[in-house]
C-alpha cells in the first residue's frame, strides 16, 4: 500500500472504506445466483456510490479526517478515480482473505500516524453519517468499535492500534463473525461498545431492505438545455456519464438543426436528444417531458458539477417536506470580483430561498408536474419556477458547489451584466410581461 501520511499537526483519524470496483460477474456473487450478473453488479454499483456519499457527507462536517477508499482489484485504480472521484485517496487491498486485507489496511494506516482507525464496507443499505460519528467519538473514550451486520456479521469495526489476531480466521462469510471478532478483540485488551446494528445487502432475502429505501430507488434524470452542437458538450456529458447511477440517464434539449448521424452513434444509450422550439423554459420542459426519472436535474450546458451529484440530488428523494433543491454557486475560471458575485449569490439563496438556474435546480417529477412545469419561455423562468415552488415546499440547499462559466459576466463586462440581472429580477417582480423582459435583456 502506497498513499501519502497525514500531514503534520493534523487530526490523526482515518476512515477506511472498503470496496471493490463494480464490475458484472466480480461482485455480490450470492445475489447474481438470482438476479443475474448485471442487476447484482447495478445493486452493488448503488451501494457503493451511496457509501461514498455517506462518507463524503461526513467528511465535510470533520475535515479532519482522511478518507482511504481501499479497493480490489488492484488494477482498476484509473476507471475508478474517473467514476467515483471525491476527497479521498484510493489505495490497492492487498491480502489473501478479507481478514487479511483489513489487518493489513489497519497495519498500514498506523503506521502512517494516523491514531484512530474506522473501517467500513461498502453494501450497507442504511449506513449514515451518524455511525461514523459515534465511532469516532467512541474510540476518542478508548474504546474498540464495532457495528453488527442483521447477518451476523459486521459492517464497521473502529481501533486505536493493531489487533491482528481478531482478522487472522480465514471464514468471513458465516453467521458467527461478529461475535468471534468481537470476543477475540476483548481477549486482546480492549474494551469494546457496539453501535446500531447495520443491514447488508448480501443475499437475495436482502433484497427487501434495499426497496425500502428511497434514495436507492430513485432515479435522476439531467435535462440539459443547449442551443450550442452536440459535439461541444462532449467533456461535460462524459464527466457526467461516468458519474451516474445504474438507471440514471441524461436528455440533452437541442433547439436549431438535428445534428449528423455519426454523432449520434457515439452516444451511450442513457445520453438522449430531444428537439425544442428555441428558448430555454421551452426547452427544459421538453426534455421534462421525456424523462423517465423521478429526481429531474435542470443542468446549464457551461456547468461543472460537484462529485457527488448522483448522491446529493437524491436527497430531495428522502424527505418530502422539500419541493426543490439547488447546489451552491461557484466559477471556473474565477478571481476575486467572480468569487463576490458567487458569494452574493449563495447569501441570498440563504436569505430569501431565490436560487437561479445556473446553481443545477432540481425537483422530484411529481412536483414537478404540480407546478405545471417552466412557465416563462425566455427569461426569469428559473425564478418563476422558484416563487411557485416556495408554495408547496421547502428549498433543499446542498453545501457542495455547482460552477459555471463566467463567459457572460466578462463579455459584457461584470458591472453591466451584474445590473442588467438584477434590474431583469426587478423588472419581473413587478409583473412586467416576458416580451419586454426579452427585449430589455437581449437589447
Amino acid at each position: 500500500m502506497s498513499a501519502s501520511p497525514p500531514e503534520m499537526n493534523a487530526p490523526h483519524q482515518a476512515l477506511l472504506v472498503f470496496l471493490r470496483y463494480p464490475r458484472p460477474g466480480q461482485v455480490k456473487s450470492r445475489l447474481a445466483a438470482q438476479l443475474g450478473d448485471h442487476q447484482a453488479c447495478a445493486v452493488y454499483a448503488k451501494l457503493l456510490r451511496k457509501t461514498l456519499g455517506v462518507a463524503a457527507d461526513f467528511k465535510r462536517s470533520h475535515p479532519g479526517v482522511h478518507i482511504l477508499a481501499c479497493f480490489t482489484p488492484a488494477d482498476h485504480q484509473t476507471q475508478l478515480a474517473k467514476s467515483f472521484p471525491g476527497p479521498w485517496t484510493f489505495l490497492p487491498q492487498r491480502g489473501s482473505h478479507l481478514g487479511e486485507r483489513m489487518d493489513l489496511a489497519f497495519r498500514w494506516a498506523f503506521a502512517a500516524g494516523y491514531r484512530q482507525v474506522v473501517l467500513i464496507g461498502s453494501d450497507s443499505v442504511d449506513l449514515e453519517p451518524e455511525d461514523l460519528e459515534d465511532a469516532f467519538a467512541r474510540l476518542e473514550r478508548g474504546c474498540a468499535v464495532l457495528s453488527p451486520a442483521a447477518d451476523g456479521g459486521f459492517c464497521l469495526i473502529g481501533l486505536d492500534r493493531p489487533c491482528p489476531s481478531a482478522l487472522t480466521p480465514e471464514e468471513w462469510s458465516t453467521a458467527t463473525v461478529f461475535a468471534r471478532t468481537r470476543e477475540l478483540l476483548e481477549k486482546d485488551g480492549f474494551r469494546v461498545r457496539v453501535n446500531r446494528i447495520k443491514q447488508d445487502i448480501d443475499r437475495p432475502e436482502d433484497m427487501e431492505h434495499f426497496f425500502r429505501q428511497p434514495l436507492l430507488q430513485s432515479r435522476v434524470s439531467i435535462i440539459i438545455p443547449t442551443r450550442r452542437g452536440i459535439e461541444k458538450l462532449g467533456p461535460l456529458l462524459e464527466s457526467l456519464h461516468s458519474r451516474l447511477w445504474p438507471g440514471d440517464e441524461i436528455i440533452v434539449s437541442l433547439s436549431g438543426t438535428r445534428p449528423p448521424l455519426a454523432n449520434l452513434t457515439r452516444l451511450h444509450p442513457s445520453i438522449r436528444l430531444v428537439w425544442s422550439a428555441a428558448g430555454r423554459g421551452m426547452q427544459l420542459n421538453r426534455g421534462a417531458r421525456e424523462a423517465m426519472g423521478d429526481i429531474l436535474w435542470f443542468l446549464h450546458d457551461d456547468s461543472l458539477p460537484p462529485d457527488q451529484f448522483g448522491y446529493l440530488l437524491r436527497k430531495i428523494a428522502v424527505d418530502g417536506q422539500f419541493s426543490l433543491g439547488c447546489f451552491l454557486l461557484g466559477y471556473a475560471p474565477t478571481d476575486r470580483a467572480m468569487d463576490l458575485i458567487a458569494r452574493w449569490a449563495n447569501l441570498r439563496t440563504r436569505l430569501f430561498g431565490i436560487p437561479y438556474g445556473d446553481q443545477g435546480l432540481f425537483c422530484r417529477s411529481d412536483v414537478f408536474r404540480q407546478l405545471g412545469g417552466y412557465r416563462q419561455r425566455y427569461l426569469m423562468e428559473d425564478v418563476d419556477l422558484v416563487r411557485r415552488a416556495s408554495r408547496i415546499g421547502k428549498l433543499l440547499i446542498i453545501p457542495e458547489i455547482l460552477r459555471t462559466s463566467p463567459q457572460r459576466y466578462r463579455s459584457k463586462g461584470i458591472l453591466r451584466a451584474s445590473l442588467e440581472n438584477h434590474l431583469t429580477l426587478l423588472f419581473y417582480w413587478m409583473g412586467t410581461d416576458e416580451d419586454r423582459l426579452f427585449r430589455f435583456y437581449y437589447r
